[in-house]
Order: structure tokens, then sequence, then C-alpha cells
């Protein structure tokens, strides 16, 4: 194989899983020397209760392994305690006493080493100097996430009641502290996606954390994928939350490249109800000049407000999903719908036949209902997904029953895209 083009070799390397690098960098020198940039995946994950970050810095300083790293996801997520076991218990009811508890005490020991490990290695923005000449010193670095509501772990109990709202625990002040290390990190990294899975929208509010904001989320101006999800539990009353909707719009029309653009809210403090949304708050008169993809989640807003931002993109506007899963639990309808204070989806999805003249595909998810309900024009659905994401097909999940009255969203789609007569009339329900 020493003959071999070293092109060659380094394609054979890339279709090999790490042990398999590892076994053929032994056979000889050349295969060694060729293959050492592919001992570290492309993809880095770090969690709170390992070292990581060191980690993460010596490789960005190492001067044939920092080409390696083009993606990093950090695991931010915390579990309540008590919240969790209870919520085990619940779920393995069923389960013969010795082996729930035998499950249940790894599940605890799991939970007891992490949370050592978490208080040995200390909060994230302690190492915020670290994580800055890391990721400045990675010339590959593309794709950066933050998850709060993914589980890393092996341990099944532990992964099982991540999937509940209620058992994810978030110390609002140091996710503030640690959101601003990671946005002073990626200071002048040319990124092309970011994504935050639980952002508490108050630190658009709050002066400091909003200034450190407005000064470092100057990587934003590189983006084409911008995924964020909004925790609004934190705003109190009216005034709050224009200043933080301010804020987050400041932060949003930096990203002046983007193609595709998701903005989601689950307001835990209430797991089924939306968030209020002004789009005209948000963005003015802001128009991203490329965006092809956008998914708005969780939202409550007025149907002219909504139709004038979307009709703002129709000339490059092929991919549209309004509503999401949400805060369901596992066992619940998805959620994370839309709900129109002001007007109807019928004169929203009609207005968006001309409106959106690019458009390619429709999705609909979720709880979507308008007010009024003591008018005829009243609407209120609940959609099951039919696609993920990424628009590939999903199977039609278990929680779908007769009983709940829930329906897809292909008759709407179908609708705004070629005509026809509006399904609504046969589909639409009085209460869901």
């Amino acid at each position: 194989m020493d003959t071999l083009p070293v092109e060659l070799l380094r394609l054979i390397y890339a279709y090999c899983d790490r042990p398999s690098v590892r076994s053929l960098r032994a056979v000889t020198r050349t295969l060694a020397d060729v293959g050492y940039e592919f001992l570290i995946p492309p993809r880095f994950t770090s969690v709170s209760w390992r070292n990581d970050i060191d980690r993460l810095h010596c490789i960005a300083l190492h001067d044939r392994l920092r080409a390696s790293i083009n993606s990093i996801t950090i695991f931010l997520g915390e579990l309540s305690y008590y919240d969790a076991w209870s919520t085990s218990w619940a779920q393995h009811f069923v389960t013969p006493p010795e082996e729930r508890t035998e499950l249940m005490g790894s599940a605890r020991k799991e939970f007891d080493r992490i949370a050592e490990g978490r208080k040995a290695v200390g909060p994230l923005h302690l190492r915020t100097d670290d994580l800055r000449e890391a990721c400045s010193a990675l010339p590959n670095l593309e794709h950066f996430e933050v998850a709060f509501t993914q589980c890393p772990l092996d341990n099944e109990f532990l992964r099982e009641v991540f999937d509940w709202p209620n058992c994810r625990k978030l110390d609002r002040p140091l996710t503030y502290s640690n959101l601003d290390a990671i946005i002073f990190a990626l200071h002048g990294v040319r990124l092309s996606s970011f994504k935050v899975d639980r952002m508490p929208l108050e630190v658009f509010r709050l002066p400091g954390h909003r200034t450190h904001w407005f000064t470092h989320a100057q990587s934003f101006n590189s983006l084409s994928k911008l995924n964020l999800t909004f925790d609004p539990s934190g705003l109190q009353g009216p005034g709050s939350t224009f200043r933080a909707v301010n804020g987050l719009g400041r932060i949003l029309q930096l990203a002046t490249g983007l193609r595709y653009l998701k903005l989601a809210f689950h307001p835990y403090s209430s797991g089924t109800s939306k968030f209020a949304l002004s789009f005209r708050e948000l963005f003015h008169t802001f128009t991203y000049k490329h965006l092809t993809d956008l998914t708005l989640e969780g939202v409550s807003c007025d149907e002219d407000d909504l139709k004038e931002f979307l009709a703002r993109h129709g000339e490059t506007l092929a991919r549209l999903r309004l509503g999401g899963r949400g805060l369901a639990k596992p066992f619940e309808v998805s959620l994370g719908g839309v709900h129109l204070y002001e007007g109807t989806f019928k004169s929203l999805f009609t207005g968006l036949r001309v409106k959106l003249p690019k458009l390619e595909r429709l999705h609909l998810e979720g709880i979507f209902e308008c007010e009024h309900q003591d008018l005829p024009s009243h609407e209120a659905y609940n959609f099951y997904p039919l696609t993920n994401e990424d628009w590939e097909d999903v199977p039609r999940p278990r929680w779908v029953r007769t009983s709940r009255k829930t329906i897809n969203c292909a008759p709407f789609e179908q609708y705004v895209l070629a005509g026809g007569p509006y399904p609504g009339s046969s589909l639409s329900q009085q209460s869901y």
C-alpha cells in the first residue's frame, strides 16, 4: 500500500471508522503519517463534566490536528433530580420491582458521577479564554451547536427522562454567562451554521448581556444557517418583552446571508402556550435576500403581520415550516403550532398562494388556532408531522389516534401550491 498515491490513501481513510484508522496506521510509517489527521473526528463534542475544553484547546494548538475539526457541539443540559426520579418511576411502574430497582440504581450512580464531574470541572464561562483561543485556531471550524435539551449519555433511563421538558433544569444566570462566553469565543470566526436549542430570551433584555452580544455576535455575518429556540419564561410584562424582542431583532439582522432560519419559542413556564410575536417589532422592514428555508414554531401573531413578513421573502423562499413538536411529552400530540390573534388561516394560506411564487414545500405541525371561537370563521387544527426538518418522510407517530382528531397537512400544502377548494371547511375542529 505504500506505493499508492497519497490522495488515494486519504480516500481510504475517509471510509474508515476510528478503530480502523488506528489499526491501519499501525501497518507502516507511510500509513501512520497519512492517517495522522484522521485520528480526530470532524465533530468535536464537549460535555460539562469532563475537561473537554482543555482537550479542544490542545487539539487547536496542534499543527497537524487542528484542521480535522469542522464542527463543535457543547452539551450543557442538566436534569432536575427529583423530577427525573419521579418521572422514571412512573414510566417503569409496570417493570418487575427487582429489575426496576437495578435500572434506577444504575441511573442514580450515573447521575451522581456526572454531578461530581461537573462540580470538579466548573462552569464553562470560567474557561472563556481557552475556548476563544481554541475556536480562533481551528481553520476549518464552520458549525457550532449548543445543546440543552439533548442527552449525550448511553444510560437508557437518563436518555428517556431528557425527553420530558419538566425534567430539564436550567440555571438561568449561569446560562447567560455560558452563552456570553460562547459568543465571545466565536468573535471573528467565520461560521456557516449556529444552533442553540434552549436560549433564555431575556438575555437580550438585560443590559450587560445585551451589549455583550451586540459587540461579539459579528460571526453571524457569515452564517448561512441559524437555528434558535427560545425560552421566554423569564420575561415579565410587555416592556420586558418589547426590549428582549428588539434586542433579538438587532442580532438576527446581523445574519444578512442566511439561507436557512428557524425561530422557535418554547415557554417552559406554560408548555401549551405560545409566544406573542410581532414581526414588525422584530425585523421592521429587514429582508433576508437569500432565504430559501424558514421555520417558525410556537408563535402567536397577527395574520397580516406574518403574511407581510413572508411576502418580503417571496422571491427566494422555497420551503416553509410552520409549527413543530414544541414542549410535548413523548406520548403527547405536537404542541408547537401557530396561533392567530387576528385573522384566519384561510386568508393566510390563500394569500401565500400569491405572495410566495417560488414555494415548493409547506409543512404544518402542532396546534393551529385562530381567535374568536364564537365566529363562523374560527379554525382549529391539530397536525401531526409528515417530514422532519430535513424534509425526509417520517413514520406516523404512535400518539396519532382518531380520538385526538389529528390530521396531516397534505391538503393544505396542496391548496397553497396548486390551488383548488380550501380544505379547512371539512377538517376544522371546534376543539382539540
